[in-house]
């Protein structure tokens, strides 16, 4: 009898509740037995897709419907995840309908120009500038992309931020989205002609909502990444354009005090 209780024991000791594993099952293997059934993950081989309980990231469909319908929470997995290669692709379809838009616009333009006045032989060449002026076009808007990121993302951290570059990178890249509404626009531009009226006006105010819509994606953006207030956030979203603000004060004030030190008599073009 002693002998059978003894032989429990041992085998409760060997075997805890719960595992499921045999009596002479110990070591390594035993301990992530134990964790394995108390729930934990940790233990479960690379490449599960749940070694850290995360699940895989948006897809690109569906962050440009969180992004138009649900903001906070799509940003919210862009900062957990950010989807950089997703924000490349979305920011390089922007642009290709942005240049496409610039270059039927400058054709047009010229066009009309060269119809209404005798520009010889320079027309062909303006003609043939065209799709030079559309690369440039195209690859401003990486450039435009980068530098800005760059400069919220050091805002943000001047701001106590804690969020990286990346995330700013790629909320920045999708909050350029609500961009594409303004193909439309521009189309009915061009239709209507430049001499409308109405068609500016109302160009000018989608031009203005479609600003403001980006605006506020992005500080949604920043403040998710960087785990800011708002009113920090909006601060650094409107830095750039603060600090180019400050600069051209700053140039102006510089012009006017060189202009004022210089004598009353004296012409100011006998400076140059």
């Amino acid at each position: 009898m002693n002998e059978e209780v003894l032989r429990e024991e041992a085998g409760r000791r060997n075997n805890p509740a719960g595992t499921g594993l045999p009596p002479d099952f110990s070591g390594p293997e035993q301990e992530q037995g134990q964790s394995f059934a108390a729930g934990g993950a940790e233990h479960l081989p690379a490449g599960t897709g749940q070694e850290d309980g995360e699940e895989p990231g948006p897809g690109f469909l569906e962050l440009v419907y969180g992004v138009f319908f649900e903001p906070r929470s799509t940003m919210q997995k862009v900062a957990h995840r950010p989807p950089l290669g997703q924000a490349v692709l979305l920011v390089t379809i922007l642009n290709l309908l942005g240049t496409g838009a610039w270059f039927v616009a400058a054709a047009r333009v010229l066009e009309r120009e060269l119809n209404v006045t005798s520009l010889g032989l320079f027309g062909p060449s303006l003609q043939a500038l065209l799709p030079l002026g559309a690369v440039t076009v195209f690859l401003w808007g990486y450039f435009k992309w980068f530098a800005y990121s760059a400069l919220l993302s050091l805002a943000a951290e001047v701001l106590g931020g804690l969020g990286s570059a990346r995330g700013v990178m790629a909320a920045s890249g999708l909050a350029s989205l609500p961009a594409v509404l303004l193909v439309p626009v521009q189309l009915l531009t061009f239709g209507a002609g430049s001499e409308s009226l109405a068609v500016n006006m109302f160009s000018g105010l989608a031009g203005l909502a479609v600003a403001i819509w980006i605006l506020v994606l992005n500080t949604i953006g920043v403040r998710e990444v960087h785990s800011l207030s708002t009113g920090r956030s909006l601060l650094a979203v409107l830095s750039p354009y603060l600090a180019l603000v400050a600069f051209l004060i700053l140039l102006l004030v510089a012009l006017v005090i060189a202009a004022a030190s210089l004598p009353s008599h004296v012409p100011l073009w006998d400076y140059f």
